[in-house]
C-alpha cells in the first residue's frame, strides 16, 4: 500500500469514526426522547430498563448510519484533498483521478464486512433481547390486533397476540378438522402459557364447541385443560419476528419455506437479497461522493455547496431504496429488483457523472 493510501485511508476513518460518533449520540437522545415513555411503561418505571434499551439500541442504531456516515466521510476527505490541492499534486505525479477511488478501497470493503456483520449477527441478537425484556418499540412492527396462523397437523390455530418470545398467548382459538378435512371441534381459550420444564402448554378458560353432522352443536367450559401439540414457543415467535431481528440463516429458511412465517416468501427473499446487497451499499457512497468533491475543484464551488449535493444524492438514494424496498416486501416487484435497482441505477448516475468530469 502506498504512502498516498494510507494517507487517505487514515483521514477517511478519522471522518468516519467522528462522524459516527455524532449522529449516533444525536439519533440517539432523538430515539430516547420519543421512545422513553413506553419503556419505562413496559420496564415498570425502572430507569435501569431506560439504560439497558439504550445500551441494546446503539447497534441498530450505527447499522442504520454507517451508510450515512460512509457517504459523508468520503465528502469530507474528497473535500479535504481537493482544498489543500493534494489530489492536484497526486493527478500531476500522473495518476489519475480513478487512483484516488481505489485508494478508498480497502477502506470501504472493511466498513461494508463490518455493517454486513453487524447487521446480521449484533442486531438481531440485540433485538431478540429487548423483546424477551419487552422493552423493544417498533412503531412498524405487527400490532397485538392483528391475528397469525400456524397449522398444527389437522388443526389450524389462530393466535391474537404473542408474547413473551412465543412462551404466552392470547385470545386464540384452535380449528381441529378430522381425517376428511371437515371441521368437528373449536377450542377458544383466553390463553396459553407454555411451561418450559414439563414442556407442555396450558390453555386458561377454554369454551369447546363440537360439530357433528345433523346435530346441534355442543358447547363446554374448562378453567384450565392441557393442549396436546408438537409446537412450541419458537414456531409462535417466529410468526412475529422482525426481518431485521433475522439472521441471514433463518432469513433463508424463510425464503425457502423451510420454516413457516406469517408473510408470504416473496418478503422473506426480499429481505434475502437486501441483506447480501448490504456491503455493496458502501461501496456505492464512493461513487456517489467522488464526482461531487472532484467537481468542487473544476469548478470552484465551495465545499458546503459540494457536500450539500453529495447528501441530496445520498438522500435520494435512500428514499428510493426504502420505497423499492417496500414494492419487493409487498411482491410488486421482484425481490432482487427491490434490493439490487437503487444500487444499480445510483452507481450508473455516479459513474456517468464521474466519467464525464473526467473527459473520457
Amino acid at each position: 500500500m502506498s504512502t498516498f493510501s494510507r494517507y487517505v485511508l487514515r483521514v477517511f476513518f478519522a471522518q468516519l469514526a467522528l462522524l459516527l460518533i455524532s449522529f449516533t449520540a444525536l439519533l440517539q437522545v432523538f430515539d430516547l426522547l420519543s421512545n422513553s415513555i413506553d419503556v419505562l411503561k413496559r420496564g415498570d418505571g425502572h430507569f435501569s430498563a431506560l439504560a439497558l434499551y439504550a445500551v441494546l439500541r446503539l447497534p441498530e442504531i450505527v447499522s442504520f448510519l454507517t451508510p450515512f456516515g460512509v457517504l459523508l466521510a468520503t465528502l469530507m476527505t474528497l473535500g479535504r484533498l481537493e482544498r489543500d490541492n493534494e489530489i492536484l499534486a497526486f493527478k500531476a505525479s500522473g495518476a489519475p483521478y480513478n487512483a484516488v477511488l481505489l485508494s478508498f478501497l480497502p477502506a470501504v470493503l472493511l466498513v461494508g464486512v463490518a455493517h454486513f456483520l453487524l447487521a446480521d449477527q449484533v442486531v438481531p441478537r440485540t433485538i431478540n433481547a429487548m423483546v424477551a425484556r419487552d422493552i423493544y418499540v417498533d412503531r412498524n412492527s405487527k400490532s397485538d390486533g392483528d391475528p397469525v396462523f400456524i397449522q398444527d397437523g389437522r388443526s389450524v390455530v389462530e393466535v391474537t397476540s404473542v408474547g413473551k418470545n412465543g412462551a404466552t398467548l392470547r385470545e386464540m382459538r384452535i380449528f381441529e378438522r378430522g381425517d376428511t378435512g371437515i371441521l368437528v371441534r373449536v377450542r377458544q381459550a383466553a390463553e396459553a402459557r407454555y411451561d418450559t420444564q414439563a414442556r407442555q402448554w396450558t390453555l386458561s378458560d377454554v369454551w369447546t364447541t363440537s360439530i357433528t353432522p345433523d346435530h346441534p352443536s355442543e358447547a363446554g367450559h374448562n378453567g384450565t385443560m392441557i393442549w396436546e401439540t408438537s409446537l412450541t414457543p419458537a414456531e409462535f415467535s417466529n410468526l412475529i419476528e422482525l426481518p431485521q431481528a433475522m439472521s441471514l440463516a433463518k432469513i433463508w429458511s424463510f425464503a425457502t419455506s423451510q420454516d413457516v412465517g406469517v408473510r408470504p416468501t416473496y418478503f422473506y427473499e426480499a429481505w434475502l437479497q437486501k441483506r447480501f446487497s448490504l456491503p455493496m451499499s458502501s461501496i456505492l457512497m464512493i461513487l456517489l461522493a467522488a464526482p461531487v468533491a472532484h467537481s468542487i475543484y473544476r469548478r470552484d464551488r465551495g465545499l458546503a455547496a459540494g457536500m450539500a449535493i453529495g447528501f441530496g444524492l445520498g438522500f435520494l438514494y435512500f428514499i428510493a431504496d426504502g420505497l423499492v424496498m417496500s414494492l419487493g416486501e409487498s411482491g410488486a416487484v421482484p425481490p432482487v429488483v427491490a434490493a439490487w435497482m437503487p444500487i444499480l441505477v445510483f452507481a450508473s448516475v455516479g459513474g456517468a457523472w464521474l466519467i464525464r468530469l473526467e473527459g473520457y
